[in-house]
Order: C-alpha cells, then structure tokens, then sequence
C-alpha cells in the first residue's frame, strides 16, 4: 500500500495534524477502536468510513448525528474523493484529502453523491389559540352551577323542614283557620 492518500486536520482538536489512508478501510469517529481517532463532542463514535476502491478512495457517513460533508454537500452515500477535497465531521472539524498524482489519461468513473445541505427553514412561530382557558372556563361555569344547586336544594329542603315543624307544632290553628274565617 502506498501512503500517498493522506488527510490533513485544518480545524479541530489537532490543526495540521496528518493522517496517512494506508488501509483498505479506515473508520473515523471518536470511539479509541478507529483507526483515525478525533476526540471532538460533535463527532459521532463511528462517524465515516474510507474505503480504497481501486485507485480510489471513497468516503461514506455512518449514520453520524451531525453529518458527514465534503466541500459543504453533505454525504446521503458513498463519495469518490479528489484531490483537494475538504471533509467535515459536523460543524466543529473539518479535513482535507490529498490523494495520489493521477494520470491524466486514465478514465476514472464516479458518481457523485454529494447533496447540497437542505435549505434553511425556519418555521413560522406557532399561534396559540385561547381554547385551553376557554375549556378551563366553561369547567369553572359548570361547578359554580353545580355549587348553586346544591344551595338551592338545601335552602328548599330547610324550608320544608321548617315549614313541617311548624305545621306540626300548631297544626290546629293552620287547619281550622280557614274554617274560622268563613265562619265555621
């Protein structure tokens, strides 16, 4: 293998740092099991992988939380690398591959993956709308008529209770009373 492909850390914990690709596959992240370990919190523990595939290295992410990139697009799959190319690992670090002098004359095939980053949305500040302390209001008219009720049904049932101990305390005088005024 030769070490001509190498990366070079142009920002992160380690600027100017080289890196040679001499392995056929080559993980990064920040787990101490990869071969190019970059200790930085916005690095994933299995970030990307390259791979040599003939005279070619190809990068592709590993699902990282903040992204793989090269030259600002941001990898959806695998990527052929150039010479020159500019790799970032999230936001926070970033390495640039220099690959092998290659023949002009020889043809190389590679499909381009790279995907521009999505544009930046930023969704309109949510609307909120009375209808919670409407709900809270509407439980607060149903207790209070509940609690008036209940008023009204114990002062009519007081009254009843008065109104029969009273009847039943002078029950004469409420019966024939009527009778007297007629003239009975």
């Amino acid at each position: 293998m030769t070490d001509s492909f190498r990366l070079v850390m142009s920002q992160g914990p380690e600027p100017g740092r080289t890196f040679p690709l001499n392995k056929d596959s080559i993980s990064l992240g920040r787990d101490p099991g990869n071969d190019i370990v970059i200790g930085n919190p916005q690095v994933s523990r299995q970030h990307a992988r390259i791979t040599r595939q003939g005279g070619l290295m190809v990068i592709e992410d590993l699902g990282s939380t903040n992204g793989t990139f090269v030259n600002g697009m941001r990898l959806t799959g695998p990527h052929t690398l150039a010479n020159g190319d500019v790799i970032g690992l999230g936001d926070a670090v970033t390495l640039t591959y220099y690959g092998a002098d290659i023949d002009a004359t020889e043809t190389i095939v590679g499909q381009p993956t790279a995907v521009p980053p999505p544009p930046s949305y930023t969704p309109p500040p949510p609307t909120f709308e009375p209808a919670p302390p409407a709900e809270e209001e509407e439980k607060s008219k149903t207790w209070l008529w509940v609690g008036c009720g209940c008023l009204a049904a114990l002062i009519l049932c007081g009254a009843l209770l008065a109104l029969v101990w009273y009847m039943d305390a002078n029950y004469p005088d409420i019966l024939y009373a009527p009778l007297r005024w007629l003239g009975f």
